[in-house]
């Protein structure tokens, strides 16, 4: 496989504490055969290779055991306190097995976890002297380990790694009108997926500790993608954190088991369930097994850049380089990489937005319109149009980071504040003694996930289709200031059709800006913004905004450009969020974090 540097041109003034040059140096685009985006190249064949996950079948009763030793450590520190902590759970399991609704395929999987917590019920309800609450507690820890623990079969992987590949390309050539029989084919997935950023930096690290692979997270299309991009980068697979609520396809489910996924669900919120959940993510990590999740937890709602991680499971990479260094372990460290997705559009937008309008504005909004929830036709139609149009997806490497968020050379050496190496060992010393210490650990999780939101944003890559839906809801923001957000999301048809040459203006503008904070390294621009024409860029924005819903979320006739969509406007407009880009309106006060709103409650 060849690799080509990538000629968009970013420097890098980062404000935080670990501040370094964001320029494309050592940079590189690893596939991509658009012609308009990034410098194309050729794939060749890689060897497939198991690593560390390869084994994990033969060690896997060893370190489910041992999560839950240790996560029973843990909770019996006061073997008083057992009583409510079983009572917490069951309570909690009941409730959610009420809500539960299964299909046919997890019928079984609710039947497993009723007669597990009946069993706990009818013990808790005997005495102590009768039924040792210990015996309980390692019940439910044997249950929740199993549940959470993955597997791998380097036999499903070779397949997966084929036709997965395979049928994107299919699709891919269908939808373009190309011959679809497997000897005509003429494109692959590889020719829509824009691989960049520190891909060889990411390469070496692997080599020489184990890497904590963070992606920020906007679509189910993110798990499908994620493990082939691995693949691309000939990197050994990795573990990976999977929602429950996808295993519930049988197809799918069936390659998740066998593929080093572990289950998340984030419907149980059990103390004892968290401990299981955190303690396999850390030990797979001692193993030295190279992992993904996502820290900002489930998908974002609102269409802006994660402004919030958890930092329970990011903690983890941090307990693992601790437990390796007190093992002796010759390669300890564990690297976090953060890792950009960027869509022209987003399958679940319409759910998305609608769920986080309903959390964030109560009765304030009033939605109209459909459900737009997942499903498999959904999934075919998002491919569908991607792949019949000229649209792709950038992912962007990261900067590396420590398990303190400081940025890691490629030899794996950490580099402090004033720009010299820091030595890991002396900063998890306390008392001249190696060890674990809570409240210290929790601030340097607590720094490393700042960190993490930082570099997210200065990784991002603004899109054609991003620019245009943020032009638009500035100029309507500024025709009615004084409407907060969901009476703005409310405006009749007529109130946002706009004039398109008023709609040019403000993208001159809106560009402008979004070029200078390019060059002070805060993001990073499509090769179209850079180097198209207004018209041009913005008919390409336009465009790929109307490819994937039914109702357009910009369109433009007779002189005029209006959306029939100001929700999936917002939506998108969102991604621009967290920069203090400001509007075309004069919003007043303090610059705001990523997350915060302004006075009016939208995103600032």
């Amino acid at each position: 496989m060849t690799l080509d540097e990538n000629s968009q041109p970013n420097s890098d003034s980062n404000s935080n504490s670990n501040s370094n040059s964001n320029s494309n140096d050592g940079a590189t685009t690893l596939a991509s055969g658009r012609t308009g985006s990034h410098p194309s190249v050729r794939f060749e064949q890689l060897p497939i290779e198991g690593g560390q996950l390869a084994r994990l079948n033969d060690t896997r009763s060893l370190i489910l055991q041992d999560v839950v030793d240790r996560t029973k450590k843990e909770l019996v520190k006061d073997p008083s306190s057992l009583e409510v902590l079983l009572g917490d759970a069951l309570h909690g399991e009941r409730v959610r097995l009420k809500r539960f609704k299964p299909n046919f395929f997890t019928q079984s999987r609710k039947q497993g976890d009723r007669k597990l917590w009946d069993q706990i019920q009818a013990g808790m309800l005997r005495p102590a002297a009768e039924v040792e609450r210990m015996k309980l507690l390692e019940q439910v820890l044997s249950h929740y380990s199993k549940e959470i623990g993955g597997n791998f079969d380097p036999r499903i992987y070779w397949l997966a790694i084929r036709a997965v590949p395979w049928a994107f390309s299919w699709l891919l050539n269908a939808a373009s009108v190309r011959r679809i029989l497997p000897w005509g084919m003429t494109e692959s997935l590889q020719s829509r997926l824009a691989i960049v950023g520190e891909v060889p930096h990411l390469q070496k690290l692997a080599k020489k500790g184990t890497i904590l692979l963070v992606p920020t997270h906007q679509s189910n299309i993110d798990s499908v993608l994620i493990g082939y991009i691995i693949y691309l980068m000939q990197l050994p697979p990795f573990a990976y954190g999977a929602g429950l609520n996808l295993f519930s396809n049988p197809a799918l489910s069936f390659f998740m088991n066998h593929l080093g996924a572990y289950t998340v669900d984030r419907t149980k919120s059990n103390t004892i369930y968290k401990h299981v959940l955190k303690n396999y993510s850390t030990r797979i990590l001692r193993e030295g097994i190279h992992s993904i999740f996502f820290p900002g937890g489930g998908r974002v709602r609102n269409g802006a850049i994660e402004s919030k991680v958890k930092l329970g499971l990011l903690g983890t990479g941090l307990e693992a380089e601790i437990d390796n260094r007190l093992a002796g372990k010759p390669q300890p460290n564990v690297y976090v990489v953060p890792m950009v997705m960027s869509y022209h559009f987003v399958l679940e937008a319409s759910s998305l937005i609608e769920d986080y309008l309903v959390e964030a504005g109560k009765s304030r909004f009033i939605n109209f319109e459909e459900d737009d929830s997942w499903t498999s036709a959904k999934a075919l139609n998002f491919f569908w149009n991607a792949f019949s149009s000229s649209t792709g997806i950038t992912v962007r490497i990261g900067k590396p980071l420590d398990i303190f968020g400081n940025l890691v050379d490629e030899e794996g050496r950490s580099i402090g504040p004033n720009g010299t190496t820091v030595d890991p060992t002396r900063w998890l010393t306390t008392r001249g003694q190696l060890c674990h210490s809570p409240q210290r650990d929790r601030e340097y999780t607590r720094q490393l996930g700042e960190t993490l939101i930082d570099r997210f944003h200065r990784e991002n890559t603004v899109m054609t289709s991003t620019l245009v839906a943020y032009t638009m809801m500035s100029i309507l923001r500024k025709h009615y200031p004084d409407l907060d957000l969901y009476r703005l999301l409310r405006l009749s048809l007529a109130q946002r059709t706009l004039p398109y040459s008023e709609f040019l203006s403000a993208a001159h503008e809106i560009h402008r800006r979004v070029m200078k904070m390019s060059d002070r390294g805060e993001l990073y621009v499509a090769h179209e913004i850079m180097n198209w024409s207004l018209e041009k860029w913005v008919s390409d924005g336009i465009m790929q905004l109307g490819l994937l819903h039914d109702s357009s979320v910009a369109k433009v006739q007779d002189g005029v450009i209006w959306t029939e969509d100001m929700n999936l406007l917002y939506y998108y407009r969102n991604r621009l969020t967290g920069y203090g880009l400001g509007e075309l309106i004069d919003e007043k006060g303090p610059r705001r974090k990523p997350g915060e709103h302004d006075s009016k409650g939208f995103l600032a």
